[in-house]
């Protein structure tokens, strides 16, 4: 009973010993043939039959395996079946071989499987190994709620079988992605999660519809060089409450650091139950925290920095690249209610127009036409906005006046000077209260100047004017020009007022060489005496005018001595710069510039005119001094 027990034992050992020699896997899967088992069959039959220990000698060149077989068997007389792949070619040179040697040589260089009955020597390709089929490794925790699972080449149906048996999730795989085999490993993940990864890495999509279940999806092939349009796309995460919350309200609060941009925008879309359409997946990673905010400020801030946009038409929200998606341009016009469009395109920003961005303008209906993705033209517009504000109008009053004061002494002359009028000065010079002054109040704030300066007389009654009329009417004063102009806020205001006198130029050319002859031309050149008034007021928020003056006036003087009537005059320029400010209705005084003219000049007997006392009876002596000072009253009014 013992040796029979010994002897099954043996025999076990001794078959599987014969089957791991008759046929192993290689390391690229390739069939090997056990040469220790082809070893012992040669030498079994060349003990039958002593023809396969004789010497041959043999010389080929590119000849199929097959057809060398058969022509060893014909000219040496042995029994071969070869049954090997006629494609396979053979160049050798053997010289004094034995038969055995040969065949066992040829077997080990080409693979080849042999097989003896009797005397009959059968070569064939050895047969594939089959795999025993692999079980892949998916488990799950004892609530069947977490996945593990370490997968390597396994198939996607068997894969998923062994999921659906363990989970309960029920998934529908196409016969188009049979054959294809997954590759993974999770340590606890989610069921859904573990699900959704398993098909990201692998290049796969996956959905679950409305009823719970997945769908495998094969994800379309390239279009002309461009991504290919997907019908949906594959959410990899889910969110907790914490991460993504949308209220009743469809106001959206996220708290997510290093998140998907393309699962946050699925996640909050199915939330919301809103229409959407990916033409470029939206894959890149972001850190974002707003709280309380709508859909579209929520897309603004996910999409900063990123070549995505998004375009909303018919409610439909239609996601893409600024460089990929040509479709996604977004053509607006945006009118101006309160300004011009002239120059509103320089003044756009250049960061606010990257490339692909177009702004033009529309003059005929005051509008500026903006063309490019939605976020770019709603930053352009916004721009717009904010610009497009009422734009003052400022009335400025000016009152130019020349203030005289001559004191005149000639002998035999009588000089005096006329008296104040009737009025009296009220009032304070405090900004924003009503000021009345009387002529002689005006008259002796003018004189009152000692170069140039300013005084703010606050808002003034209508007496003011007719106190400065009362000046003119006695002649101590003379009103210049007394202007109303009217600009926009920020732009100037100019005047210029005058007059033009000719002069007479000569030029002289002399003609020819030995005997010149003289040829005389001339030409009447202008020369202007003008009043110039640029005045640019600048009205801040407080109410408050800021006022940029210069002020220009030349006037011709009178020629002395014994000067051509034809010459050029003289000229006298008297011109100021300045910047106040005042408040709205206030009027401020500027002065302060003079021109003084000094004559001093006696006559009379000789001698005598020199002897004081007589001096003023035989002679007459003038000494005069005029004093002129150019004072400008200003009064802006701003008009919304």
């Amino acid at each position: 009973m013992i040796k029979m027990i010994m002897n099954i034992r043996i025999f076990g050992m001794v078959c599987i010993l014969l089957f791991c020699c008759f046929v192993v896997r290689g390391q690229a899967g390739e069939p090997k043939v056990c040469l220790d088992s082809v070893r012992v069959r040669l030498e079994r039959a060349a003990r039958l039959d002593s023809t396969y220990f004789s010497e041959i000698d043999l010389s080929v060149g590119h000849l199929s395996i097959g057809e060398l077989f058969r022509n060893i068997a014909r000219v040496h007389g042995v029994n071969l079946c070869v049954k090997v792949d006629e494609g396979r070619m053979v160049t050798c040179n053997f010289n004094r071989a034995r038969l055995v040697d040969l065949l066992y040589f040829l077997c080990r260089e080409y693979n080849l499987e042999l097989d003896v009955v009797g005397n009959i020597i059968s070569l064939s390709e050895p047969i594939p190994l089959v795999a025993i089929p692999r079980e892949p490794k998916v488990e799950t925790d004892s609530t069947k709620k977490r996945l593990y699972y370490d997968l390597l080449d396994d198939e996607l149906v068997v894969v998923m079988k062994r999921v659906t048996a363990l989970t309960g999730e029920h998934v529908v795989i196409p016969k188009s992605l049979y054959g294809n085999r997954v590759s993974g490993y999770s340590a606890g993940l989610p069921v859904r999660e573990a699900i959704r990864t398993l098909a990201s890495v692998n290049g796969l999509e996956i959905e679950q519809d409305k009823n719970g279940v997945w769908r495998f999806e094969a994800p379309l092939p390239p279009v002309g060089g461009n991504p290919a349009l997907a019908s949906s796309y594959v959410k990899r995460r889910n969110f907790t409450p914490d991460q993504v919350n949308v209220d009743s309200t469809g106001r959206v609060s996220v708290s997510l650091n290093r998140g998907n941009i393309h699962d946050v925008v699925l996640e909050i879309f199915e939330r919301l139950g809103m229409s959407r359409l990916f033409l470029t997946s939206l894959d890149q990673q972001t850190s974002v925290f707003v709280k309380d905010v709508d859909v579209p400020t929520l897309l603004n801030v996910l999409f900063a920095g990123t070549p995505f946009t998004y375009q909303v038409e018919g409610g439909i929200y239609i996601f893409g690249s600024t460089t990929k998606d040509k479709t996604l341009v977004t053509t607006r016009v945006v009118p101006l209610r309160y300004r011009t469009v002239d120059k509103v395109v320089e003044l756009i920003p250049t960061a606010l127009k990257p490339a692909g961005t177009q702004v033009q303008m529309f003059a005929e209906q005051n509008s500026i036409i903006v063309s490019g993705t939605s976020r770019q033209v709603e930053l352009v517009e916004r721009f717009l906005e904010s610009i497009d504000q009422s734009v003052p109008l400022v009335t400025i009053e000016v009152l130019i006046v020349d203030s005289k004061k001559s004191v005149i002494h000639e002998v035999g002359i009588e000089a005096g000077i006329g008296k104040d009028g009737p009025a009296t000065t009220a009032g304070t010079l405090s900004p924003g209260v009503n000021m009345s002054l009387s002529a002689t109040s005006i008259n002796r704030l003018i004189n009152s100047f000692n170069g140039f300066g300013s005084i703010n007389l606050g808002k003034v009654t209508p007496d003011f004017y007719m106190s400065l009329q009362a000046l003119e009417a006695t002649g101590n004063i003379e009103l210049r020009s007394t202007p109303k102009l009217s600009t926009l806020n920020g732009h100037s205001a100019t005047l210029k007022s005058g007059e033009t006198k000719y002069y007479k130029e000569v030029q002289t050319n002399y003609y020819g060489s030995q005997t010149p002859v003289p040829s005389e031309s001339y030409t009447w050149k202008p020369v202007e005496a003008n009043l110039k008034l640029d005045i640019t007021p600048f009205v801040s928020r407080d109410g408050k005018i800021t006022l940029q003056v210069k002020i220009e006036q030349s006037q011709f003087t009178e020629r002395e001595g014994k000067i051509d009537e034809e010459a050029p005059p003289g000229a006298v320029t008297r011109s100021f710069e300045s910047q106040v400010q005042v408040r709205d209705g206030e009027m401020v005084l500027l002065g302060g510039i003079d021109n003084n003219t000094r004559e001093k000049s006696s006559s009379g007997i000789p001698f005598i005119a020199r002897i004081p006392v007589l001096k003023w009876l035989f002679g007459k002596t003038k000494n005069n001094k005029v004093d002129q000072k150019l004072n400008v009253f200003i009064k802006p009014s701003v008009i919304y």
